[in-house]
């Protein structure tokens, strides 16, 4: 094989208490990572869809991680790998482009050189690769490459865990016309919580693992809750408020910022999401911010080779 083209989905973080540690791939959107082997070593970016990128290797998510894979692998030597990325996930948005990314980056240089890695070693690569750009937490790579929805409960080493999600449940993802940086969303993150926020958001996961896994929708509208980032970044948020709220009110069992956001995510019955994304980005509009919907379900495959 000289040339593999890996898919990798978008993904939601965070969805309320699970800051940092809860995930979900998504369907629909994703970033696409043809690679080919090459006789010279080292990893290259040939070409990157959206501009803002840099194709700089040191600097790219896909080409870190591919070289983290071949470095791990032993195989950094022997050959070579060009990269072309197309971004079929927007920049600055909360879903987890840059992971998408740096998973497809690393399953393509996997398959090329036929290494004996497991799923665990890429993770470990893509979280390298994405600590770069974002920092370092697993929250959006592993769903990324595992696919479903999961629980990251540390990293050194990786403890990932799925959580199922009951087929009733759909997704609803709007991203405002506007940007919101991940570097700059941490920066305003609390250096301690207090000791009622820190129990009550435990709780409030445990609630939402089980609302997902059962689809009860009184347990996810208690359970989408966050008071550790949210409260810190409301002001990185404009429309927020009014778009929450339409959801609610369009049958939404919950919604919550997407990781860094802006994109917000809702869950709600399959047969209401429609409404619900209409919904939010009416709400948006009443806020003079235009915004994009997606409608999605969990994508249970994670990142695939597809050519």
């Amino acid at each position: 094989m000289a040339v593999v083209t890996v898919y990798a989905p978008g993904t939601a973080s965070n969805v309320g208490p699970g800051f940092d540690c809860l995930g979900l791939a998504f369907t629909g959107l994703g970033d696409t990572v043809r690679a080919s082997r090459v006789a010279a070593p080292g990893v290259r970016v040939t070409s990157v869809s959206d501009p803002r990128i840099p194709a700089d290797p040191l600097r790219n998510t896909a080409a870190l991680a591919a070289a983290a894979v071949l470095k791990r692998a032993g195989r950094e030597r022997e050959a070579g790998l060009e990269l072309s990325v197309e971004k079929g996930l927007p920049l600055a948005s909360g879903m987890g482009g840059s992971a998408a990314s740096a998973v497809a980056g690393a399953l393509a240089a996997h398959e090329l050189f036929k290494t004996r890695l497991t799923r665990t070693d890429l993770l470990v690569a893509a979280v390298e690769a994405e600590a770069v750009v974002s920092g370092r937490h697993a929250d959006n790579v592993a769903p990324c490459l595992f696919g479903g929805a999961v629980i990251v409960a540390g990293l050194d080493p990786p403890e990932v865990t799925p959580v199922r999600v009951h087929d009733s449940l759909g997704l609803v993802l709007v991203t405002p016309a506007y940007e919101v940086a991940t570097a700059e969303a941490r920066k305003v993150l609390p250096a301690e919580v207090a000791r009622a926020d820190a129990v009550g958001q435990a709780a409030r996961l445990a609630m939402l693992v089980l609302g997902l896994e059962r689809g009860d929708g009184d347990l996810l509208r208690r359970a989408i809750w966050d008071r550790i980032a949210e409260p810190r970044r409301a002001p990185l948020y404009p429309g927020y408020p009014p778009a929450r709220t339409a959801a609610l009110a369009a049958g939404a069992f919950g919604v919550a910022v997407s990781g860094a956001g802006p994109t917000l995510v809702a869950l709600a019955p399959r047969d209401a999401c429609r409404a619900v994304a209409a919904a939010m980005v009416e709400g948006y509009a009443k806020a003079g911010i235009g915004a994009r919907a997606h409608v999605a379900e969990v994508d249970t495959a994670g990142a695939r080779v597809v050519v």
